[in-house]
Protein backbone atom coordinates (compact mmCIF):
# COMPACT_ATOMS: atom_id res chain seq x y z
CA UNK A 1 0.00 0.00 0.00
CA UNK A 2 1.30 3.34 -0.95
CA UNK A 3 0.23 6.99 -1.59
CA UNK A 4 1.39 10.10 -3.40
CA UNK A 5 3.66 12.70 -2.43
CA UNK A 6 1.17 15.27 -1.65
CA UNK A 7 -1.62 13.86 0.01
CA UNK A 8 -2.96 17.00 1.06
CA UNK A 9 -4.40 17.43 -2.58
CA UNK A 10 -4.47 13.51 -3.78
CA UNK A 11 -4.02 10.00 -1.95
CA UNK A 12 -3.35 7.24 -4.28
CA UNK A 13 -3.85 3.78 -2.42
CA UNK A 14 -2.50 0.56 -4.33
CA UNK A 15 -4.02 -1.97 -2.32
CA UNK A 16 -3.12 -5.11 -4.63
CA UNK A 17 -5.00 -8.13 -5.28
CA UNK A 18 -8.31 -7.95 -2.66
CA UNK A 19 -12.18 -9.46 -3.82
CA UNK A 20 -14.77 -7.03 -5.22
CA UNK A 21 -16.31 -6.86 -1.65
CA UNK A 22 -13.69 -5.92 0.27
CA UNK A 23 -13.03 -3.11 -1.97
CA UNK A 24 -16.37 -1.72 -1.96
CA UNK A 25 -16.74 -1.29 1.72
CA UNK A 26 -13.21 0.04 1.63
CA UNK A 27 -14.53 2.49 -1.13
CA UNK A 28 -17.90 3.10 1.20
CA UNK A 29 -15.46 4.16 4.27
CA UNK A 30 -13.29 6.36 2.24
CA UNK A 31 -16.36 8.05 0.63
CA UNK A 32 -17.77 8.89 4.16
CA UNK A 33 -14.49 10.37 5.45
CA UNK A 34 -14.37 12.35 2.37
CA UNK A 35 -18.20 13.36 2.97
CA UNK A 36 -16.98 14.29 6.69
CA UNK A 37 -13.76 16.13 5.67
CA UNK A 38 -11.60 13.96 7.28
CA UNK A 39 -9.28 13.02 4.33
CA UNK A 40 -8.25 14.34 0.66
CA UNK A 41 -9.45 13.41 -2.49
CA UNK A 42 -8.93 9.65 -2.94
CA UNK A 43 -7.98 6.87 -5.76
CA UNK A 44 -7.78 2.90 -5.06
CA UNK A 45 -6.10 0.83 -7.56
CA UNK A 46 -6.14 -2.89 -7.40
CA UNK A 47 -6.99 -6.38 -8.76
CA UNK A 48 -9.93 -8.63 -7.70
CA UNK A 49 -10.46 -12.30 -8.12
CA UNK A 50 -13.05 -13.31 -11.01
CA UNK A 51 -16.11 -11.73 -10.40
CA UNK A 52 -18.97 -10.66 -12.47
CA UNK A 53 -21.01 -7.32 -11.85
CA UNK A 54 -24.48 -6.38 -12.80
CA UNK A 55 -24.75 -1.96 -12.73
CA UNK A 56 -27.81 -0.10 -12.47
CA UNK A 57 -29.33 -0.16 -15.63
CA UNK A 58 -30.90 -3.40 -15.22
CA UNK A 59 -31.79 -3.63 -19.06
CA UNK A 60 -27.57 -3.76 -19.67
CA UNK A 61 -27.60 -6.92 -16.89
CA UNK A 62 -27.88 -9.80 -19.26
CA UNK A 63 -25.87 -13.06 -18.85
CA UNK A 64 -25.65 -15.49 -20.94
CA UNK A 65 -25.31 -18.47 -18.49
CA UNK A 66 -27.47 -19.12 -15.17
CA UNK A 67 -25.68 -17.51 -11.80
CA UNK A 68 -25.62 -21.17 -10.34
CA UNK A 69 -23.31 -22.00 -13.90
CA UNK A 70 -21.30 -18.64 -12.98
CA UNK A 71 -20.97 -19.99 -9.26
CA UNK A 72 -19.88 -23.68 -10.13
CA UNK A 73 -17.31 -21.70 -12.36
CA UNK A 74 -15.97 -20.40 -9.19
CA UNK A 75 -16.96 -17.23 -10.55
CA UNK A 76 -18.80 -14.49 -8.20
CA UNK A 77 -21.89 -12.75 -9.20
CA UNK A 78 -22.42 -9.15 -7.65
CA UNK A 79 -25.23 -6.60 -7.97
CA UNK A 80 -23.47 -2.96 -7.62
CA UNK A 81 -25.28 0.27 -7.57
CA UNK A 82 -22.48 1.59 -10.32
CA UNK A 83 -24.12 3.29 -13.44
CA UNK A 84 -24.16 1.27 -16.46
CA UNK A 85 -24.31 -2.65 -17.65
CA UNK A 86 -22.94 -6.03 -16.92
CA UNK A 87 -19.15 -6.19 -16.73
CA UNK A 88 -16.31 -8.58 -15.48
CA UNK A 89 -12.92 -8.35 -13.37
CA UNK A 90 -10.23 -10.48 -12.69
CA UNK A 91 -6.51 -10.86 -12.16
CA UNK A 92 -4.86 -9.30 -14.80
CA UNK A 93 -7.05 -6.60 -14.94
CA UNK A 94 -6.27 -3.08 -13.66
CA UNK A 95 -8.77 -1.59 -11.22
CA UNK A 96 -8.93 2.20 -10.11
CA UNK A 97 -11.96 3.57 -7.82
CA UNK A 98 -11.94 7.66 -7.65
CA UNK A 99 -13.04 9.25 -4.54
CA UNK A 100 -13.46 12.63 -5.28
CA UNK A 101 -15.28 15.81 -4.68
CA UNK A 102 -16.88 16.95 -8.25
CA UNK A 103 -18.13 20.12 -7.09
CA UNK A 104 -14.62 21.35 -5.60
CA UNK A 105 -13.24 20.12 -8.61
CA UNK A 106 -15.53 22.46 -10.81
CA UNK A 107 -16.69 19.71 -12.77
CA UNK A 108 -20.15 17.57 -13.95
CA UNK A 109 -20.27 13.88 -14.40
CA UNK A 110 -20.32 14.32 -18.09
CA UNK A 111 -16.81 15.77 -17.18
CA UNK A 112 -15.35 13.67 -15.15
CA UNK A 113 -16.32 10.56 -17.52
CA UNK A 114 -13.69 12.01 -20.13
CA UNK A 115 -11.42 12.56 -17.69
CA UNK A 116 -11.34 9.37 -17.02
CA UNK A 117 -11.37 8.33 -20.44
CA UNK A 118 -8.47 10.44 -21.20
CA UNK A 119 -6.26 8.61 -18.42
CA UNK A 120 -7.36 5.56 -19.86
CA UNK A 121 -6.34 6.92 -23.17
CA UNK A 122 -3.18 8.45 -22.38
CA UNK A 123 -1.82 5.65 -20.47
CA UNK A 124 -2.32 3.13 -23.64
CA UNK A 125 -0.88 5.75 -25.52
CA UNK A 126 2.66 5.18 -23.34
CA UNK A 127 1.96 1.69 -24.35
CA UNK A 128 2.15 2.04 -27.62
CA UNK A 129 -1.24 1.48 -28.48
CA UNK A 130 -3.70 3.90 -30.24
CA UNK A 131 -6.97 4.49 -28.14
CA UNK A 132 -9.76 6.89 -28.26
CA UNK A 133 -13.34 7.71 -26.75
CA UNK A 134 -16.95 6.82 -28.73
CA UNK A 135 -19.50 9.26 -28.19
CA UNK A 136 -22.23 7.85 -26.79
CA UNK A 137 -20.60 4.97 -25.91
CA UNK A 138 -18.32 5.37 -21.99
CA UNK A 139 -15.06 3.88 -22.34
CA UNK A 140 -11.90 3.27 -23.82
CA UNK A 141 -11.78 1.80 -27.11
CA UNK A 142 -8.75 0.01 -29.83
CA UNK A 143 -10.74 0.28 -33.33
CA UNK A 144 -14.52 -1.40 -32.45
CA UNK A 145 -12.78 -3.28 -29.49
CA UNK A 146 -13.13 -2.06 -26.10
CA UNK A 147 -10.36 -2.06 -23.79
CA UNK A 148 -11.53 -0.28 -20.50
CA UNK A 149 -15.48 -0.35 -19.12
CA UNK A 150 -16.62 2.88 -16.91
CA UNK A 151 -19.23 2.42 -14.53
CA UNK A 152 -19.82 5.55 -11.58
CA UNK A 153 -21.94 6.54 -9.14
CA UNK A 154 -22.21 10.03 -7.70
CA UNK A 155 -23.40 10.72 -4.12
CA UNK A 156 -23.12 14.12 -2.44
CA UNK A 157 -21.17 15.18 -4.87
CA UNK A 158 -18.25 12.82 -4.58
CA UNK A 159 -17.76 9.92 -7.08
CA UNK A 160 -17.31 6.15 -6.07
CA UNK A 161 -15.96 3.65 -8.46
CA UNK A 162 -14.71 4.04 -11.44
CA UNK A 163 -12.74 2.66 -14.29
CA UNK A 164 -11.44 -1.23 -14.82
CA UNK A 165 -8.63 -1.52 -17.76
CA UNK A 166 -7.89 -5.19 -19.54
CA UNK A 167 -4.51 -5.71 -19.50
CA UNK A 168 -3.46 -9.64 -19.49
CA UNK A 169 -7.00 -10.83 -18.10
CA UNK A 170 -8.60 -13.57 -19.21
CA UNK A 171 -11.02 -12.24 -22.08
CA UNK A 172 -12.85 -15.23 -21.49
CA UNK A 173 -15.25 -14.48 -18.78
CA UNK A 174 -17.00 -11.77 -21.52
CA UNK A 175 -18.71 -14.48 -22.72
CA UNK A 176 -20.72 -15.24 -20.16
CA UNK A 177 -22.41 -12.00 -20.47
CA UNK A 178 -22.95 -9.00 -23.00
CA UNK A 179 -20.80 -6.51 -22.05
CA UNK A 180 -22.05 -3.70 -21.05
CA UNK A 181 -25.57 -4.77 -22.62
CA UNK A 182 -24.26 -3.78 -26.15
CA UNK A 183 -24.97 -6.25 -28.69
CA UNK A 184 -21.55 -7.63 -30.57
CA UNK A 185 -19.37 -5.79 -28.27
CA UNK A 186 -15.94 -6.84 -28.68
CA UNK A 187 -13.34 -7.23 -25.68
CA UNK A 188 -9.77 -6.78 -25.90
CA UNK A 189 -6.90 -6.40 -23.66
CA UNK A 190 -3.00 -5.25 -24.32
CA UNK A 191 -2.01 -9.03 -24.16
CA UNK A 192 -4.33 -9.55 -27.19
CA UNK A 193 -3.63 -6.45 -28.91
CA UNK A 194 0.78 -6.38 -28.42
CA UNK A 195 0.81 -10.54 -27.97
CA UNK A 196 2.75 -9.44 -25.13
CA UNK A 197 1.70 -7.53 -21.84
CA UNK A 198 4.14 -5.13 -19.84
CA UNK A 199 4.47 -6.09 -16.02
CA UNK A 200 1.16 -5.17 -13.96
CA UNK A 201 3.84 -2.93 -11.59
CA UNK A 202 5.25 -0.83 -14.75
CA UNK A 203 1.95 -0.27 -15.36
CA UNK A 204 0.67 0.41 -11.99
CA UNK A 205 3.64 2.75 -11.97
CA UNK A 206 2.52 4.71 -15.06
CA UNK A 207 -1.39 5.05 -13.93
CA UNK A 208 0.13 6.39 -10.28
CA UNK A 209 1.34 8.91 -12.47
CA UNK A 210 -1.05 9.95 -14.35
CA UNK A 211 -3.83 10.11 -11.71
CA UNK A 212 -0.97 12.40 -10.57
CA UNK A 213 -1.53 14.57 -13.40
CA UNK A 214 -4.96 14.79 -13.58
CA UNK A 215 -6.12 15.40 -9.87
CA UNK A 216 -2.83 15.73 -7.89
CA UNK A 217 -2.53 19.08 -8.66
CA UNK A 218 -6.03 21.26 -8.29
CA UNK A 219 -4.39 24.97 -8.27
CA UNK A 220 -0.65 24.44 -10.04
CA UNK A 221 0.04 24.49 -13.80
CA UNK A 222 3.19 22.92 -15.73
CA UNK A 223 6.09 24.62 -15.79
CA UNK A 224 5.58 25.27 -19.49
CA UNK A 225 2.45 26.85 -18.46
CA UNK A 226 4.11 29.70 -16.40
CA UNK A 227 4.58 32.78 -17.79
CA UNK A 228 6.80 36.32 -16.56
CA UNK A 229 3.53 39.07 -15.99
CA UNK A 230 3.42 42.07 -18.56
CA UNK A 231 5.78 45.33 -18.22
CA UNK A 232 7.72 47.35 -20.56
CA UNK A 233 7.35 50.11 -22.83
CA UNK A 234 5.36 49.13 -25.70
CA UNK A 235 3.35 47.76 -23.32
CA UNK A 236 2.35 50.57 -21.86
CA UNK A 237 2.24 52.44 -24.68
CA UNK A 238 -0.42 50.06 -26.42
CA UNK A 239 -2.14 49.86 -23.22
CA UNK A 240 -2.78 53.62 -22.99
CA UNK A 241 -3.46 53.70 -26.75
CA UNK A 242 -6.26 51.32 -26.39
CA UNK A 243 -7.72 53.24 -23.31
CA UNK A 244 -7.83 56.68 -24.73
CA UNK A 245 -9.38 55.31 -27.75
CA UNK A 246 -12.16 53.48 -25.91
CA UNK A 247 -11.30 50.11 -27.52
CA UNK A 248 -12.05 46.69 -26.63
CA UNK A 249 -10.02 44.13 -27.00
CA UNK A 250 -10.21 40.08 -27.07
CA UNK A 251 -6.78 40.29 -24.84
CA UNK A 252 -8.46 41.30 -21.67
CA UNK A 253 -11.66 39.70 -22.43
CA UNK A 254 -10.74 36.51 -22.79
CA UNK A 255 -7.83 36.63 -20.19
CA UNK A 256 -5.52 35.86 -22.83
CA UNK A 257 -2.36 34.80 -21.63
CA UNK A 258 -0.12 36.40 -23.95
CA UNK A 259 -1.24 39.96 -23.32
CA UNK A 260 2.08 41.03 -22.14
CA UNK A 261 4.36 39.58 -24.71
CA UNK A 262 1.78 41.29 -27.57
CA UNK A 263 1.23 44.58 -26.19
CA UNK A 264 5.08 44.75 -25.09
CA UNK A 265 5.22 43.99 -29.50
CA UNK A 266 2.78 46.60 -30.28
CA UNK A 267 0.38 44.14 -30.90
CA UNK A 268 -3.38 43.92 -29.99
CA UNK A 269 -6.53 42.08 -31.05
CA UNK A 270 -9.00 44.50 -31.38
CA UNK A 271 -12.36 43.36 -30.41
CA UNK A 272 -15.05 45.32 -31.98
CA UNK A 273 -19.04 45.98 -31.87
CA UNK A 274 -18.97 45.78 -28.05
CA UNK A 275 -17.75 43.62 -25.03
CA UNK A 276 -21.44 41.88 -25.41
CA UNK A 277 -21.94 38.69 -26.61
CA UNK A 278 -25.48 37.14 -27.46
CA UNK A 279 -24.01 33.47 -27.14
CA UNK A 280 -22.83 32.17 -23.86
CA UNK A 281 -19.64 29.93 -24.68
CA UNK A 282 -18.37 27.74 -21.91
CA UNK A 283 -14.52 28.47 -22.86
CA UNK A 284 -14.79 31.87 -22.98
CA UNK A 285 -15.29 34.65 -20.55
CA UNK A 286 -16.67 37.72 -22.89
CA UNK A 287 -20.30 38.47 -21.00
CA UNK A 288 -23.39 37.45 -22.92
CA UNK A 289 -26.50 39.61 -22.52
CA UNK A 290 -28.10 42.41 -24.85
CA UNK A 291 -25.29 44.22 -26.55
CA UNK A 292 -25.95 47.87 -27.85
CA UNK A 293 -25.92 48.77 -31.42
CA UNK A 294 -22.28 48.90 -33.49
CA UNK A 295 -21.01 52.52 -32.52
CA UNK A 296 -20.32 54.54 -35.68
CA UNK A 297 -17.34 56.24 -34.74
CA UNK A 298 -15.32 52.69 -33.63
CA UNK A 299 -14.09 52.51 -37.37
CA UNK A 300 -12.12 55.72 -36.81
CA UNK A 301 -11.16 54.92 -33.13
CA UNK A 302 -9.38 51.34 -34.60
CA UNK A 303 -7.69 53.05 -36.93
CA UNK A 304 -6.33 56.00 -34.93
CA UNK A 305 -5.04 53.18 -32.55
CA UNK A 306 -3.18 51.49 -35.59
CA UNK A 307 -1.93 54.91 -36.74
CA UNK A 308 -0.68 55.99 -33.42
CA UNK A 309 0.82 52.65 -32.45
CA UNK A 310 2.48 52.60 -36.43
CA UNK A 311 0.88 49.07 -36.73
CA UNK A 312 1.79 47.19 -40.56
CA UNK A 313 -0.69 44.27 -39.46
CA UNK A 314 -3.85 44.21 -37.32
CA UNK A 315 -6.05 41.58 -36.23
CA UNK A 316 -9.83 42.57 -35.74
CA UNK A 317 -12.19 40.42 -34.27
CA UNK A 318 -15.54 40.61 -32.52
CA UNK A 319 -18.47 39.13 -30.40
CA UNK A 320 -21.12 36.83 -31.87
CA UNK A 321 -23.70 39.39 -32.80
CA UNK A 322 -26.89 37.35 -33.32
CA UNK A 323 -28.87 40.57 -33.20
CA UNK A 324 -27.56 42.31 -36.30
CA UNK A 325 -29.09 41.18 -39.81
CA UNK A 326 -25.55 41.03 -41.36
CA UNK A 327 -23.96 39.46 -38.33
CA UNK A 328 -21.65 42.62 -38.21
CA UNK A 329 -20.07 42.07 -41.22
CA UNK A 330 -20.80 45.64 -42.04
CA UNK A 331 -18.78 47.41 -39.28
CA UNK A 332 -15.95 45.07 -40.17
CA UNK A 333 -15.97 46.44 -43.53
CA UNK A 334 -15.97 49.86 -42.54
CA UNK A 335 -12.97 49.25 -39.92
CA UNK A 336 -11.11 48.21 -42.92
CA UNK A 337 -11.78 50.63 -44.83
CA UNK A 338 -11.06 53.07 -42.34
CA UNK A 339 -7.56 52.16 -41.93
CA UNK A 340 -6.36 51.89 -45.42
CA UNK A 341 -7.90 55.44 -45.45
CA UNK A 342 -6.02 56.58 -43.02
CA UNK A 343 -2.82 53.98 -43.36
CA UNK A 344 -2.86 52.74 -47.02
CA UNK A 345 -2.14 49.12 -47.69
CA UNK A 346 -1.61 48.12 -43.68
CA UNK A 347 -2.31 44.23 -43.50
CA UNK A 348 -5.00 43.00 -41.89
CA UNK A 349 -6.91 39.73 -40.61
CA UNK A 350 -10.56 39.31 -39.41
CA UNK A 351 -11.14 36.89 -37.06
CA UNK A 352 -15.23 36.91 -37.41
CA UNK A 353 -17.77 34.97 -35.86
CA UNK A 354 -19.82 32.41 -37.62
CA UNK A 355 -22.61 34.55 -39.52
CA UNK A 356 -25.55 32.38 -38.38
CA UNK A 357 -28.00 32.70 -41.08
CA UNK A 358 -26.21 35.41 -42.93
CA UNK A 359 -23.33 33.93 -44.53
CA UNK A 360 -24.01 34.64 -48.10
CA UNK A 361 -24.77 38.24 -47.29
CA UNK A 362 -22.00 38.66 -44.97
CA UNK A 363 -19.53 37.82 -47.21
CA UNK A 364 -20.87 40.42 -50.02
CA UNK A 365 -21.22 43.08 -47.46
CA UNK A 366 -16.86 42.38 -46.69
CA UNK A 367 -15.71 41.95 -50.23
CA UNK A 368 -14.85 45.84 -50.67
CA UNK A 369 -12.48 45.34 -47.58
CA UNK A 370 -10.43 43.01 -49.49
CA UNK A 371 -7.43 41.89 -49.31
CA UNK A 372 -7.14 40.53 -45.67
CA UNK A 373 -6.96 37.01 -44.23
CA UNK A 374 -10.22 35.37 -43.14
CA UNK A 375 -10.23 34.04 -40.06
CA UNK A 376 -12.76 31.89 -38.24
CA UNK A 377 -11.86 29.52 -35.39
CA UNK A 378 -13.54 26.06 -35.18
CA UNK A 379 -12.70 26.02 -31.45
CA UNK A 380 -12.70 21.87 -30.71
CA UNK A 381 -13.62 18.85 -32.16
CA UNK A 382 -17.70 18.48 -33.04
CA UNK A 383 -18.21 16.01 -30.39
CA UNK A 384 -17.46 18.44 -27.68
CA UNK A 385 -19.68 21.33 -29.51
CA UNK A 386 -22.81 20.88 -27.17
CA UNK A 387 -20.39 21.36 -24.32
CA UNK A 388 -18.10 23.86 -25.21
CA UNK A 389 -19.68 26.05 -27.78
CA UNK A 390 -23.59 25.30 -27.48
CA UNK A 391 -24.55 28.01 -29.93
CA UNK A 392 -22.36 26.80 -32.22
CA UNK A 393 -22.21 24.33 -35.25
CA UNK A 394 -19.15 22.73 -36.77
CA UNK A 395 -20.12 22.30 -40.29
CA UNK A 396 -21.94 25.60 -40.39
CA UNK A 397 -18.40 26.72 -39.34
CA UNK A 398 -16.74 24.76 -41.79
CA UNK A 399 -19.35 25.78 -44.64
CA UNK A 400 -18.02 29.66 -43.95
CA UNK A 401 -14.54 28.77 -44.48
CA UNK A 402 -14.95 26.94 -47.50
CA UNK A 403 -17.84 29.75 -48.85
CA UNK A 404 -14.88 32.40 -48.38
CA UNK A 405 -12.64 30.93 -49.97
CA UNK A 406 -14.88 30.17 -53.25
CA UNK A 407 -16.33 33.68 -53.27
CA UNK A 408 -14.04 35.76 -52.03
CA UNK A 409 -10.19 34.04 -52.70
CA UNK A 410 -8.72 34.91 -49.60
CA UNK A 411 -6.30 33.21 -47.40
CA UNK A 412 -8.10 31.18 -44.78
CA UNK A 413 -7.15 30.42 -41.10
CA UNK A 414 -8.55 28.71 -38.00
CA UNK A 415 -8.27 27.64 -34.97
CA UNK A 416 -8.31 24.66 -32.23
CA UNK A 417 -7.86 24.29 -28.61
CA UNK A 418 -6.43 20.80 -27.52
CA UNK A 419 -6.87 20.21 -23.09
CA UNK A 420 -10.97 19.92 -23.51
CA UNK A 421 -11.12 16.09 -23.31
CA UNK A 422 -10.49 15.30 -27.08
CA UNK A 423 -8.78 12.37 -28.26
CA UNK A 424 -6.21 12.24 -31.07
CA UNK A 425 -8.30 11.15 -33.66
CA UNK A 426 -11.03 13.63 -33.18
CA UNK A 427 -8.41 16.41 -33.69
CA UNK A 428 -6.91 14.69 -37.09
CA UNK A 429 -10.04 14.16 -38.29
CA UNK A 430 -10.65 18.30 -37.92
CA UNK A 431 -7.32 19.25 -39.69
CA UNK A 432 -8.58 17.05 -42.16
CA UNK A 433 -11.99 18.79 -42.95
CA UNK A 434 -10.24 21.78 -42.15
CA UNK A 435 -7.63 21.33 -45.51
CA UNK A 436 -11.21 19.66 -47.48
CA UNK A 437 -12.73 23.30 -47.42
CA UNK A 438 -9.19 25.06 -48.42
CA UNK A 439 -8.22 25.90 -44.65
CA UNK A 440 -4.46 27.32 -45.24
CA UNK A 441 -3.41 28.43 -41.89
CA UNK A 442 -3.71 26.71 -38.48
CA UNK A 443 -2.98 27.67 -34.37
CA UNK A 444 -3.64 24.48 -31.83
CA UNK A 445 -2.98 25.59 -28.43
CA UNK A 446 -4.10 25.06 -24.93
CA UNK A 447 -7.10 25.57 -23.47
CA UNK A 448 -6.98 27.17 -19.90
CA UNK A 449 -10.12 27.89 -17.99
CA UNK A 450 -11.16 31.83 -18.42
CA UNK A 451 -12.75 32.35 -15.35
CA UNK A 452 -14.59 30.00 -12.99
CA UNK A 453 -17.67 29.47 -14.74
CA UNK A 454 -15.79 28.01 -17.50
CA UNK A 455 -15.03 24.87 -18.33
CA UNK A 456 -12.31 23.02 -16.28
CA UNK A 457 -9.36 21.58 -18.19
CA UNK A 458 -9.23 18.27 -19.03
CA UNK A 459 -5.37 17.87 -19.55
CA UNK A 460 -2.62 19.84 -19.83
CA UNK A 461 -0.95 19.09 -23.24
CA UNK A 462 3.09 18.71 -23.69
CA UNK A 463 4.99 21.01 -25.84
CA UNK A 464 6.25 17.99 -27.38
CA UNK A 465 2.82 16.93 -28.51
CA UNK A 466 1.84 20.40 -29.83
CA UNK A 467 5.29 19.86 -31.83
CA UNK A 468 3.64 16.36 -33.14
CA UNK A 469 0.96 18.50 -34.45
CA UNK A 470 2.57 20.94 -35.68
CA UNK A 471 4.47 18.70 -38.07
CA UNK A 472 1.23 16.95 -39.09
CA UNK A 473 -0.94 19.79 -39.75
CA UNK A 474 2.55 20.57 -42.57
CA UNK A 475 2.46 17.37 -43.67
CA UNK A 476 -1.07 17.57 -44.37
CA UNK A 477 -0.74 20.97 -46.71
CA UNK A 478 -1.14 23.29 -43.49
CA UNK A 479 0.75 26.42 -45.52
CA UNK A 480 1.57 28.39 -41.59
CA UNK A 481 1.17 26.44 -38.48
CA UNK A 482 1.50 27.42 -34.83
CA UNK A 483 1.08 24.59 -32.60
CA UNK A 484 2.52 25.22 -29.01
CA UNK A 485 0.48 25.91 -25.62
CA UNK A 486 0.22 29.43 -25.65
CA UNK A 487 -0.91 29.43 -29.62
CA UNK A 488 -4.35 31.50 -29.66
CA UNK A 489 -5.96 32.21 -32.67
CA UNK A 490 -4.36 35.79 -33.26
CA UNK A 491 -1.22 34.63 -32.16
CA UNK A 492 2.07 35.91 -33.87
CA UNK A 493 -0.13 36.72 -37.21
CA UNK A 494 1.72 39.40 -38.12
CA UNK A 495 4.47 36.92 -38.71
CA UNK A 496 2.81 35.79 -41.28
CA UNK A 497 2.19 38.28 -44.01
CA UNK A 498 -0.82 38.51 -46.46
Amino acid sequence: MGSNTNPSQLCILDIGMVPFADAASLQLRLHQERVAGLRPDTVLICEHPPVVTLGAKGPANRLMVSPEDLKARGIELVQTDRGGGVTAHSPGQLVFYPIIDLRARGIGVSQYIRQLEAIGIRLLQQLGLPAQARSGLPGVWIGDRKIAFIGVRVRHGLTMHGMALNISNDLGLFDLFVPCGLDGVMVTSIQRELDTAPPMEQVRAMLRGLLEDQWGRIQRLPDWLRRPGPSGGNYSRTEQALKELGLETVCMHANCPNRGECWSRGTATVLILGPICTRRCRFCSVATGRPNPPDPTEPLRVAMMAERLGLRYIVITSVNRDDLPDGGATQFRDCVLELRRRMGQIQVELLVPDFRGCQGQALEVLRPALPFVFAHNVETVPELYQKARPGGDYQRSLGLLRMAKERLGVQTKSSIMLGLGETDQQVERVLKDLRSVGCERLTIGQYLRPCKEGLPVVQYIRPEVFLAWRDRAVAMGFRWVISEPFARSSYMADMAQV
